[in-house]
């Protein structure tokens, strides 16, 4: 044996023996079909040189280094035909309460994260996180480390009938690096350079006395390094690659942008200003109507020691309206380690043994806005908090303010109050989140006989999430803490025990040791824990004299199972359970649920036509699955494909697909509760609504004629919703076409191209009715199929946090409304023949252009209702931005002295509000004055590789090069929570990085 042999061997043992111990404990992933053909992404069959039916969008490596993006969702989020929302974007969402922190999902076609299918080397990632309050549940591409990948197929179309459920909008399969040899060290740090040049934005800050963030900002830090080792022993009969990956991100607040450093609310005219929320310090009767001051002023604040009537303008401490942005995240903490192998052993033809294992710990903390007091989550019938006119921290003033009479002062009677008031001097809350997951893998595959092939493997995948929410008040004590009487050494609650009276009577007064009886922590545990087994086999007809007559090679032929089970498990504490975190937007629910289905499916490719003029090749593809859901819902999935190469330059290719999505264990079985809302951020019944509703159509809603804009606005720019699961629910399905061609013309020598036309016809959407057009129905019909699905409180309110007290709209799951959504995508390639232009020693220059043209994005919300489409739109009932075109444009040029230059052009079309169209539902035909049109965006990104020797390579690069500032949106458009806009564009500035690769 040679020293080498022996090197390779060594290395080998030594990752399989340190990979081993962690194996025990849970089995490994693999690619499909490693076989002599190639298996191309959306069929089963292996064939040499055979191109997709379907259309493929195809991401190298290099794109993954040029971009100088580490996290593997940033890579995805360059493709145009790639959707951004909160939890798809690495500017993930401000608040932790809407989803989880640290988990990365992708959304094609915006068609919603859990409609894109999401594999590694062909084989189903499961959900990465158990929380019930995740609506959508994905995949975690945090799971998938970016410096394995050896590139990304991304097939736009449904591929149900291959893969399974979910995959309406598409898939997205990671090709990971299985023949690694050697050693790779790669490190990057990167960093966000911004100079803030909003002189609008500032002006606002302004006026409203909020400091501004510094002119010139450098923040948002990353530090990624990896490492990688490989080797290939028994003269290539086997491989191992191991790997392991460290990512750290530094947090980003919105102060730190002067465009996102408040909430800028504009009204239809174009008058903006930086709103806040009112729950700081603002004082509602729980029954409501007046208080006893001049005026009957409805809403009170306190100033020193005394009731005032409450202004938006006030001086008081705390502020009459709370900049939540101080605290809100562009950009998340994060740190994340990722390990595991990947290894291969052929014992001969007939048996070559497969096994992956990954593993990834990721924590995250994010901190939002201070918990407090919040109006309609008290323990009163009207959600308030009842007040004892005997408080001895109560001024005189306070007392006959808010009603109390001398026999009240006497007897101790108690006053029920909406409080709205932030814990300013608690700091804000945190939510910490940790996911750990585990993927594991074991198969094997080989030849039959003849072409005849197999594969089977099993697999299981497990996550595991602990979450704390740190920093909130207990409400239950809060309710204590204000029950207050004179004691013989100074003010105690009426409760006794360990309670610390809770002064919030008079500026400054509250205490540590108060806050630290009131402070109290919430927990929960959940795991979700996948298992599948998968057998398929495939050979080829043609041996047996199967073929069409005009062609060479013989039918291709594929069929197998599949079995999968997941089971989901989440257990929040006791103080989530009861729902007595103030400010956690309810009660959180446990959840203990198995689901679970059997396939089968088999695929045919039949040449019909080859080498024939005008038919060069003329192929069909067809598919059938049939899936047995243990929800005792059935679905049948098929696929029908044509292509015909008329020369070897062109060929034109379609596919029609019925594709479903079976709805998960979360939106079948998750128990119902009472949470805010961003979707209806007010009340147009209610005092102070900007839109404000008629007396007859508010009745249609509950309202009586006394309540009738009177009775408090739902606070924070957020009304509730009732959230939960049903058991009864059917597949969504969906019908999808495609077609398009492919040209490698050989009278342009480096050039290829594809232009696809798709369309995706979805039906039995799963979700709710958008709580926005059951709200808009009462009012305009009074239909009770709508106005049963508003529960108001008892004293009219529509917001609240328990479903016993009202104050919500339903927005439980159902099979309702549809939508189709078509454009076409544009995909080319261009090596520039320099060398013919007398530039031999200039090296070689490619051009690579990424394209999509959106046309059609229509929903109907309800059966019967008119299709509204939201294709150029922005809005909330469009629910994000989908300007019509977007492209990526990347210039590399190889020069002659081993560098690699790069410049990327990314472009977002303009777009325009969605009320300001004639489009039915959301369409009023006006023009609002300050967000009537969102322009377009072009981002500049330039990077290099500096490939130093045979070991050592150096890159570095800038994104968006010119520091482009997203554009402005009215945050009651975006929605609370917000930057004050879409994490459709870039959020941060300047990204700056470099980079180090050593190679062994």
């Amino acid at each position: 044996m040679n020293i080498k042999s022996m090197r390779e061997r060594l290395l080998a043992s030594s990752m399989i023996c340190g990979a081993a111990f962690v194996a025990l404990a849970t089995p490994a992933a693999a690619q499909e079909g490693e076989v002599a053909e190639v298996v191309v992404t959306g069929t089963r069959i292996p064939s040499p040189n055979l191109e997709s039916v379907s259309p493929v969008q195809v991401v190298g490596e290099q794109e993954v280094v040029l971009g100088g993006r580490p996290v593997t969702a940033d890579i995805l989020n360059q493709l145009p035909q790639v959707s951004q929302n909160s939890q798809t974007a690495l500017s993930t969402t401000s608040n932790p309460l809407s989803g989880p922190g640290g988990v990365a999902t992708v959304d094609l076609r915006g068609l919603g994260q859990q409609r894109t299918l999401v594999l590694v080397d062909g084989r189903r990632l499961g959900i990465g996180d158990p929380n019930t309050g995740n609506t959508n549940p994905s995949p975690d591409l945090n799971q998938i480390p970016s410096q394995l990948i050896q590139r990304v197929d991304v097939l736009t179309g449904g591929a149900s009938a291959t893969y399974g459920s979910d995959a309406i909008a598409g898939v997205v399969n990671f090709i990971m690096k299985r023949d690694f040899e050697g050693v790779q060290i790669d490190a990057q740090w990167g960093v966000f350079q911004h100079d803030q040049h909003n002189d609008f934005a500032q002006s606002l800050l302004a006026a409203r006395g909020i400091a501004g963030p510094k002119d010139n900002v450098w923040d948002g830090e990353s530090r990624d390094i990896s490492i990688i080792m490989g080797a290939n022993f028994e003269e290539g009969r086997g491989n191992v690659t191991g790997y392991f990956t460290y990512h750290d991100q530094e947090p980003v607040t919105q102060a730190k942008r002067d465009y996102s450093a408040c909430q800028i609310v504009a009204t239809a005219a174009g008058v903006a200003s930086c709103a806040g929320s009112p729950n700081s310090n603002q004082w509602v009767l729980g029954a409501g109507g007046g208080f006893n001051l001049p005026g009957a002023p409805t809403q009170v604040a306190v100033v020193g020691n005394t009731f005032a009537p409450w202004s938006g303008t006030a001086n008081t401490t705390p502020p009459p309206l709370f900049n939540s942005n101080d605290y809100a995240y562009l950009m998340q903490q994060g740190t994340r380690y990722t390990a595991g192998f990947l290894a291969r052993y052929e014992v001969n033809k007939h048996l070559e043994f497969y096994g992956d294992f990954g593993f990834m710990n990721d924590r995250s903390n994010v901190l939002i806005a201070p918990t407090g007091l919040f109006q309609g989550a008290g323990v009163s019938a009207s959600g308030g908090f009842l007040i004892n006119c005997n408080n001895p921290f109560m001024s005189a003033q306070q007392r006959s303010v808010i009603g109390c009479s001398a026999a009240d002062i006497a007897s101790g009677a108690s006053k029920d109050l909406l409080i709205g008031r932030r814990n300013i001097e608690g700091g804000g809350r945190n939510q910490l989140y940790e996911h750990t997951n585990y993927r594991a893998v074991f198969g094997g595959r080989g030849e039959i006989t003849g072409s005849w092939k197999y594969d089977l493997y099993g697999s299981y995948y497990y996550t595991n999430l602990y979450t704390a929410s740190q920093n909130y008040l207990s409400i239950s004590r809060l309710q204590n803490a204000l029950q207050v009487v004179q004691g013989p050494n100074g003010p105690v609650c009426i409760s006794g025990g360990s309670c610390v009276p809770y002064n919030i009577f008079q500026d400054g007064q509250v205490t540590d040791a108060a806050l630290a009886y009131l402070d109290i922590e919430g927990t929960s545990k959940g795991s979700i824990a996948e298992r599948i087994i998968e057998g398929v086999i495939t050979g080829d007809l043609g041996d047996y004299g199967v073929k069409s007559p005009w062609a060479q090679d013989g039918v291709g032929v594929a069929a197998g199972f599949h079995y999968r089970r997941d089971h989901l498990e989440y257990q929040p504490d006791s103080a989530q359970l009861s729902g007595d975190l103030s400010g956690a937007g309810g009660a959180s629910t446990p959840i203990d649920n198995s689901l679970s289905v059997k396939e089968f499916f088999g695929e045919a490719r039949v040449p019909l036509v080859q080498d024939m003029p005008w038919a060069k090749d003329i192929t069909a593809e067809v598919g059938y699955r049939y899936s047995d859901y243990s929800t005792d819902q059935s679905a049948k999935t098929w696929k029908l494909g044509l292509s015909w190469a008329p020369t070897e330059d062109f060929k034109f290719r379609g596919s029609y697909n019925k594709a479903i999505r079976a709805a998960s264990i979360l939106e079948l079985y998750t128990p119902q509760a009472v949470t805010n809302t961003s979707q209806v951020a007010e009340d147009p019944c209610a005092a102070g609504a900007q839109n404000p509703a008629s007396l007859q159509a508010c009745q249609n809603t509950g309202i009586t004629a006394a309540q009738y804009g009177v009775i408090p606005q739902c606070p924070s720019g957020q009304c509730a919703v009732l959230n939960g699961g049903n058991p009864l629910l059917a597949p969504e399905t969906a019908k999808t076409f495609t077609i398009g061609v492919t040209g490698r013309p050989s009278f342009i020598r480096g050039f290829t191209a594809s232009v696809d036309y798709y369309h995706v016809d979805l039906k039995d959407v799963i979700g709710a009715i958008p709580l926005g057009v059951i709200l808009q129905r009462c009012l305009d019909t009074g239909d009770q199929t709508f106005c049963s699905q508003i529960v108001r409180a008892q004293n009219g309110i529509l917001f609240g946090n328990t479903q016993a007290q009202g104050g919500y709209i339903n927005g439980t799951n159902v099979n309702v409304g549809a939508g189709v959504t078509s454009g076409i995508d544009l995909q080319a390639s261009y090596v520039l023949p320099i060398e013919d232009w007398g530039l031999e020693n200039w090296g070689s220059v490619s051009v690579n252009l990424s394209g999509s043209y959106l046309l059609k994005q229509t929903v109907t919300p309800l059966p019967g209702d008119d299709p509204y489409d939201c294709a150029g739109l922005f809005g909330p009932q469009c629910q994000t931005v989908s300007p019509r075109w977007r492209h990526t444009l990347r210039v590399n040029w190889n020069t002659p002295w081993d560098v690699t230059a790069s410049l990327a052009w990314r472009y977002i079309h303009s777009s325009t509000y969605e009320q300001d169209t004639d489009e039915p539902t959301i369409g009023t035909g006006g023009r609002n004055a300050f967000n009537h049109k969102l322009p377009q965006r072009s981002y500049l990104d330039l990077s290099a590789v500096w490939n130093v020797n045979d070991m050592f390579a150096v890159r570095g690069g800038i994104n968006n090069i010119l520091d482009q500032d997203p554009p402005l949106v009215n945050n009651r458009i975006s929605q609370t929570g917000s930057p004050n806009t879409y994490p459709t564009y870039d959020l941060l500035g300047r990204k700056i990085f470099v980079g180090v690769t050593a190679s062994f």
